[in-house]
């Protein structure tokens, strides 16, 4: 019985623990439950904010499979930004099964 039980709890916790990994090291609060964020990643003091916008996503399901292109080069490309001015970040993340992690880049 007690093996059965730390088995589930293991393996309970690799699923919790894997879309955190899609988010190492970043300062933002990652909720183990539920947790929708936005960051600051950099700020380029020379550059204005400018009005175009890229986004580039990378999703994890169940802390098994991670896909995306969550770059700011690729978020960059997407919106025609030459000069990148800032870099953002969104993560959502629910229950450890469903993780999302967004690189949003604005510049000229």
């Amino acid at each position: 019985m007690t093996k059965s039980v730390v088995a589930l709890l293991s393996v309970a916790s690799l699923g919790f623990a894997g879309c955190g990994a899609v988010i190492q090291g970043k300062p933002m609060g990652a909720g183990s439950i539920y947790s929708d964020v936005q960051f600051n990643e950099a700020v380029v003091a020379q550059a204005s904010a400018g009005a175009k916008q890229g986004e580039s996503c990378a999703t994890s399901i169940l802390g098994l499979v991670a896909t995306g292109d969550a770059s700011a080069l690729s978020a960059a490309k997407k919106a025609g930004i030459t000069k990148i001015a800032t870099v953002d970040g969104t993560h959502s993340n629910i229950l450890g099964l469903f993780g999302k992690y967004c690189v949003v880049v604005s510049g000229e």
